[in-house]
């Protein structure tokens, strides 16, 4: 059974064996987690969630205080506080990311962790080992099953993030082989997660973050009570990949002993880190953008059309007309037309816009209405020629159209991989810059307690980046 190896390297997973890059890049990932998360608390789905949960409790949710939720200043059970911590780093589309495996793992991984780390008084090393995990088991499981889980409209954030989120809880709870096996067959059952709800411009996407968080803590204490859960889950005539991936799935095609030799080897270095508070299929796009507004500057009223070519996932999200702030962050178009009228944009910027009109029908704002126009003069296609390089690649191309009032002139430019990625990185200095930016009251001098995160208690880490 293949989860029954995954099961003996989770248990058997000690820090020692990290490489110092990867421990340098999940500090990073738990800084940015951190912050986005801070400012997504603040957001419309975060309020809902955190609301509904307390009626649920019926306003006791102080009740058996164990861990924090993020940006809220209190305490409540490890379910809760995962769920809303997950449903909260997910929301504004600023969480990191796995190219290969197609799965944001921060939002996922680090609740998890921290909810688990902080009830139960776990140390720095405790944690980043559960983290460590959560990253390679996450990589590993995400790069068997896509392209195809994804292009039969999975969310693998949601799907294959409940077996991250088991993977992390087991390792915190310090389960053994056979309990991890079972909750990780847990896991599999509960793994859910449609697009869908992504493409339909509902807050659905951020709860399946939540809820993969939800079922990996619950699977895994069920396990650790004597519950159990079916270890081929995964490859079973009934399982995940036959009927969540490929309809004639075969254990050769998917060369399961050959994964077995990546467990323990992936390198998760090669997360990336985003910018833009936009799906990651958008950000090449955006890059490009504004590689063409720093040659054409505020003359954006003189582009006459646009053509925008790209790879056939991100053609995809061509919604020319979105209606919420989640639509929005799906909408190729609206992205392109915001980096070239207002340049990079922030949470802040976009919450500013629709203000000023961007969703509705008028508008009385000059650089609202030049968006809006110049996403009526755009078209997006689906390039054969670079979709032969996805998802090794993400790139776009776009090319832009003037008018004979200024310089009558074509002007184009690519990008292959957005910034952010291993090959394309930011430094930490600009991971600091987005924090500020998107929580411009909190005081950084907290965030230094994560350099040296192995000297201390996960409760005393949490306190002080607390305030």
């Amino acid at each position: 059974m293949f989860l029954k190896n995954i099961s003996k390297f989770i248990s058997n997973y000690r820090y020692e064996q990290a490489t110092v890059e990867s421990i340098t890049t999940v500090k990073a990932a738990f800084l940015d987690f951190f912050g986005v998360t801070y400012r997504g608390a603040n957001e419309e789905a975060s309020n809902i969630a955190f609301n509904t949960v307390e009626e649920i409790f019926s306003g006791n949710i102080n009740l058996n205080l164990k861990a924090s939720v993020i940006g809220r200043n209190l305490k409540t059970d490890i379910l809760s506080a995962g769920f809303l911590n997950g449903v909260s780093a997910h929301v504004l589309e600023l969480d990191d990311g796995h190219r290969g495996a197609q799965i944001h793992l921060g939002s996922v991984i680090f609740p998890t962790a921290l909810a688990i780390a902080e009830s139960n008084d776990l140390s720095g090393r405790e944690f980043l080992e559960g983290v460590i995990v959560g990253y390679e088991v996450g990589i590993l499981l995400g790069k068997i099953v896509n392209p195809m889980h994804r292009n039969k409209g999975f969310h693998t954030t949601g799907t294959i993030g409940a077996f991250v989120a088991g993977a992390v809880a087991s390792k915190l709870l310090k389960l053994d082989d056979n309990q991890i096996l079972n909750a990780l067959g847990l896991c599999g059952t509960q793994a859910a997660g449609l697009l869908e709800s992504d493409h339909g411009g509902s807050m659905g996407k951020s709860l399946h973050v939540g809820k993969a968080v939800y079922n990996g803590i619950l699977s895994a204490v069920l396990a650790r009570n004597g519950f159990t859960g079916t270890g081929t889950i995964l490859e079973g005539n009934e399982g995940f990949l036959k009927t969540m991936v490929c309809d004639d799935y075969s254990a050769e095609e998917f060369s399961f002993e050959q994964r077995i030799k990546d467990v323990g080897k992936v390198r998760v270095r090669d997360i990336y880190f985003k910018k833009y508070p936009f799906c990651r299929h958008i950000h090449s796009s955006i890059d490009t953008a504004l590689k063409l507004k720093a040659s054409i500057g505020d003359e954006y009223d003189h582009i006459e059309n646009i053509a925008v070519k790209t790879y056939s996932v991100a053609a995809e999200h061509d919604n020319f007309n979105p209606k919420n702030v989640e639509e929005l962050r799906q909408s190729l178009p609206y992205a392109v037309a915001i980096s070239l009228v207002v340049g990079e944009v922030t949470v802040d910027d976009i919450h500013q816009l629709i203000e000023y009109g961007l969703l509705d029908n008028y508008s009385t704002v000059d650089k609202v209405n030049s968006i809006k126009n110049l996403v009526n003069r755009m078209i997006i296609l689906s390039d054969e020629q670079l979709n032969l390089l996805y998802p090794e690649k993400r790139p776009s191309n776009v090319i832009i159209k003037l008018d004979k009032e200024f310089r009558n002139g074509v002007f184009q430019n690519i990008t292959l991989l957005p910034k952010g990625d291993f090959e394309n990185p930011y430094q930490l200095s600009e991971l600091i810059d987005k924090f500020k930016s998107n929580n411009p009251l909190y005081d950084v001098r907290n965030l230094t307690v994560i350099d040296s995160l192995e000297e201390y208690s996960m409760k005393y880490v949490v306190e002080k980046l607390n305030g």
